[in-house]
């Protein structure tokens, strides 16, 4: 299969590293666009809601890591040769997310990386990468530890 624009999620850590890393290597061999997004649900999971300037420092905050791990990412991506890169950073549930960047983008794949949860340890933590894999209207790749 020839693929033609792939998501991969990031997040700026070593798994994380190990999924991009997989999406650069089927993206240089197939040509396809790559779009790196981040999803801060920080904002999406806080408590607490409001509109002072306090708040407002702390989301803007959160976006501006996810900003930072996008473009170090990309620079990653655009040094091992792979010239069609987006970045994107989205706010809210990561597996919704996902799922909506990937109709937005009519893409073929998404790369996500996965930690092994045992049943019980999915039971409590929930997988987002199910959540993904369960809806997406893509192939989705699990890269693990």
């Amino acid at each position: 299969m020839s693929y033609k624009n792939i998501i991969c999620t990031v997040d700026g850590s070593e798994l994380g590293d190990r999924a991009l890393d997989e999406a650069v290597y089927l993206s240089k061999i197939s040509g396809a666009k790559l779009t790196l997004l981040y999803v801060s649900e920080q904002a999406y999971k806080a408590v607490l809601i409001s509109d002072s300037k306090e708040w407002d420092a702390i989301r803007e905050g959160w976006r501006t890591e996810g900003t930072e791990i996008l473009l170090k990412e990309k620079a990653k991506v655009v040094a091992n040769g792979v010239k069609d890169v987006q970045i994107v950073l989205r706010d809210g549930e990561v597996s919704n997310e996902v799922i909506s960047e990937t109709f937005e983008k009519g893409a073929d794949l998404i790369v996500m990386a996965s930690h092994r949860y045992s049943p019980v340890g999915k039971l409590f933590h929930g997988s987002i990468i199910d959540r993904v894999t369960k809806r997406s209207p893509c192939p989705v790749l699990w890269v693990f530890k």
